[in-house]
Formats: C-alpha cells, sequence, structure tokens
C-alpha cells in the first residue's frame, strides 16, 4: 500500500508537471524573412604594422546602409594585406538604425576576404537594444573598393525574430 501511495504521488506530480509546461506559453520565432539591400564604407587607419610580408591595418569605420538594414554602424576593424594581393579583416561596430521595420541598435560583426577590388563577407546582428531586442541577422555581403578608404556593396541574409 506504501508503495502504491508512492507512485501516485508521483505520478501526480509528474501529471502537474506535464500540465504546467503544456499550458504555458510557447516562445517561438517567426519565420525568417529576407534581408537585402546595400552598404557604404569609409575606413580611418589608426595605426599600421608589418610581419613576414604582411601589412596589419587598424581602422576605426563609419559604414551606412540601405535596404531591409537602414541606419549607420560605427565601428573598429584589423585588416590584413597578404604579399599575394589577397585580404582578410574582422570588423564589428554598433549599428543603430532599423532592421525589418524594428528600430534600436544592435551589434554588427563581419569577417570578411578576397581583394580590394572583390571582397565576400559574412555578417551577424546580435545584442539589439529597443525593437532591436529580439533581431537576429546572419548573411553574407560582397562588394569592393570604391577608393583609397572607401567600399560598397551589397548584402543578403536573413532576419529571425525571436519570440517572447
Amino acid at each position: 500500500m506504501h508503495v502504491m501511495r508512492r507512485f501516485v504521488s508521483v505520478g501526480l506530480v509528474v501529471f502537474a508537471s506535464a500540465v504546467a509546461v503544456a499550458s504555458a506559453p510557447a516562445a517561438s520565432a517567426a519565420a525568417p524573412t529576407p534581408a537585402i539591400g546595400s552598404f557604404a564604407a569609409t575606413i580611418s587607419p589608426v595605426g599600421t604594422r608589418s610581419a613576414d610580408g604582411n601589412t596589419f591595418i587598424s581602422f576605426t569605420f563609419v559604414e551606412d546602409f540601405q535596404g531591409t538594414l537602414t541606419g549607420a554602424r560605427v565601428g573598429t576593424g584589423q585588416l590584413a594585406i597578404h604579399p599575394d594581393g589577397t585580404i582578410n579583416a574582422r570588423v564589428s561596430g554598433l549599428f543603430t538604425g532599423s532592421i525589418a521595420g524594428a528600430s534600436g541598435t544592435a551589434i554588427l560583426s563581419d569577417s570578411l576576404s578576397g581583394t580590394f577590388s572583390a571582397i565576400t563577407a559574412d555578417f551577424v546582428v546580435t545584442d539589439g537594444t529597443s525593437g532591436l531586442s529580439r533581431i537576429h541577422v546572419e548573411g553574407i555581403a560582397a562588394g569592393g573598393a570604391t577608393g583609397p578608404a572607401t567600399f560598397a556593396g551589397t548584402y543578403s541574409g536573413q532576419v529571425v525574430r525571436s519570440g517572447s
């Protein structure tokens, strides 16, 4: 009899827990929406060093976005220019503006490679505030230098809104 009471008690606790979980509001993410547009950036070198034939440039930048991402990003980056003319960079900054109609600030980071005339990058938007607090964007960008310290191109990706 004592074993039966314990089984019933445990069974009721498990059942009550299952009901509570099933009736709790589910956190959900909306279906991803496409992100497309263009960008234009101006960099300002702040430091340069060389090693093993490579040139490393630290820089600040200002970048304007049009399209699904509309606003500006201000940040810093590290550029490596290799002896064969290829480049790699890591860039991160604070984006202020709107993404798919939601406004706020977020961190937009990217990693790029290629040559000055043909750059490709993977980017991500995270850590948003205000209307961008539940927005996450991942995508790719392509472009090239338009002058000695300016770059422009296009981007595409997916905007995901997380649930509450």
